[in-house]
């Protein structure tokens, strides 16, 4: 499962970004989006009213899986953030939705936002850098 930095990075043609998507192509797993991340994507690219990159989010997009902020990824999500919040770490409500989808789906999350670093070494969620 990729975040929203690793989709942005891939749009904007960072090198390391593109050398893991074409990692991520070589294997059998399914490629996956969460929902938060599509929203947070959208919701910046209406903010810049920028149409290329929509219209380039939009075929990115087509190529992934698309998993719900559903029932269970909600419970892991509220979980990750009572700890974090318990231990003064408080991470955006967005990064906890994509990390309670990663982890109640029991998926890696490629990114290389530190946030989520540290998500992981409170919750164990597992996290693939680039």
């Amino acid at each position: 499962m990729v975040d929203s930095t690793f989709v942005i990075d891939v749009l904007r043609s960072d090198p390391a970004a593109l050398q893991k998507s074409r990692d991520l192509d070589a294997r059998p797993d399914a490629k996956v989006l969460s929902t938060p991340v599509v929203y947070e994507i959208t919701a910046g690219l209406l903010y810049t009213r920028s149409r290329s990159e929509a219209t380039a989010f939009r075929a990115l997009a087509s190529r992934f899986v698309i998993l719900p902020f559903d029932e269970p990824a909600a419970a892991r999500a509220a979980e990750v953030r009572a700890e974090l919040m318990r231990l003064g770490r408080a991470k955006s409500h967005v990064d906890v939705m994509i990390a309670g989808v990663a982890s109640a789906g029991g998926h890696v999350l490629i990114t290389r936002d530190s946030d989520f670093r540290d998500i992981a070494n409170v919750v164990g969620l597992a996290v693939e850098a680039y």
